[in-house]
């Protein structure tokens, strides 16, 4: 039932995607808006809002390539986030140029007059640009439309029916959902773009860092007392949802078949909650109560292994090396994104083959 249940998810998902981009092109042919310009000019452009109007972590942590891209072309500009994820104003605390974050509700009770307060906050101030970061959000396209800027960018489409002063085509060869923002400002400014120097990242402070390499001790410590404080740990998460999940029995196959490979390892598994139960019985296990500990934890690994999830995206912004097991989303869209981190298809791998190509990369 629940892979059904998932099934019917998706191709909800997909139909809600059709509807938006047909609903598009008949706004866009309706109100007939003049072509825009591609270059804007950098002296011009002192305060920045991004508007991405969406409930998941991982598509909040996209955004931090182009923040990161938007702030070393223009340092002085102040930038403003409206977002959704209901933890971003913590998860992005620190990061370079961002004045605030004006928070939109995601679901629940007293939507509409959240909307409505953030919308007001919104319109407070005067922006010298406004971006729509992503292709097909229609609530980006109306959050451009009502927000006060004197220039608007997005990209150019032929469903695009926001009222945009500048606009960017998409690039020819795919991008990934992460460097997709950042082509869009890289190309509006003018700027050279190198799609593999574009990354994930979240500003941690050294304290952050030092409290999770001491939440790892304690738990392996708690699981396997008198353990070599000099054996490699690796973090992993399994607790992925729907068809993304891959279950006990699959964690436990690959975890016996890597540690054949690799007996001086520890394994380590991160927990979505205090209660739940492990994937493997006898490894250690540690719960971080917030997305930041939880980044700051994974950065003092020697290897992170994740399902499809936003832990996955959260160890992509650290320096370690991250592998992401992919079964029904498309890991050249969404999958983990720095130089040493790999992307592995196992819808088709046994459990044991995974843990060989996960071995090569170790």
């Amino acid at each position: 039932m629940a892979r059904v249940g998932a099934l019917i998810r998706r191709q909800l998902r997909e139909l809600r995607g059709q509807l938006r981009y047909r609903l598009g092109l008949v706004l866009q042919r309706l109100i007939g808006r003049q072509p825009p310009a591609t270059r804007l000019d950098p002296a011009q452009i002192h305060s920045v809002l991004i508007g991405r109007i969406n409930g998941r972590l991982g598509n909040t942590l996209f955004l931090t390539p182009m923040i990161e891209r938007l702030h070393a072309l223009l340092p002085a500009a102040r930038i403003d986030l409206a977002l959704s994820y209901p933890n971003a104003p913590a998860l992005l605390a620190g990061m370079p140029g961002v004045r605030q974050v004006i928070l939109f509700p995601h679901k629940g009770r007293g939507i509409i007059p959240g909307y409505l307060r953030a919308l007001r906050q919104l319109r407070a101030t005067q922006y010298d640009l406004a971006i729509d970061p992503t292709p097909y959000s229609t609530s980006g396209r109306l959050l451009l439309s009502l927000t006060r800027a004197r220039f608007r960018l997005g990209f150019s489409l032929p469903s695009q029916w926001a009222a945009l002063t500048h606009a960017v085509p998409l690039p020819g060869a795919t991008l990934h959902q992460g460097r997709q923002p950042a082509y869009l400002i890289a190309t509006a400014l003018g700027a050279d773009w190198q799609p593999a120097a574009q990354r994930l990242w979240l500003p941690l402070r050294p304290d952050e860092t030092a409290a999770g390499h001491a939440a790892i001790r304690v738990a392996v410590e708690a699981a396997t007392p008198g353990l070599a404080s000099d054996r490699p740990i690796v973090g992993y998460f399994g607790h992925a949802t729907g068809l993304k999940a891959l279950g006990p029995a699959w964690w436990g196959s690959f975890w016996c078949a890597f540690l054949a490979l690799h007996p001086e390892v520890v394994p380590l598994e991160f927990l979505p909650a205090a209660a739940a139960a492990p994937t493997v019985t006898g490894f250690a296990t540690v719960h971080l109560a917030s997305q930041r500990q939880l980044t700051a934890a994974i950065a003092t690994l020697r290897m992170f292994i994740s399902a499809d999830a936003g832990p996955m995206h959260l160890a992509s912004t650290t320096e370690t090396p991250t592998i992401g097991l992919f079964k029904v989303t498309d890991p050249t869209l969404y999958g983990p994104m720095k130089a040493q981190d790999h992307s592995i298809d196992v819808a088709r791998l046994a459990p044991d083959e995974v843990a060989a190509r996960v071995s090569a990369a170790w």
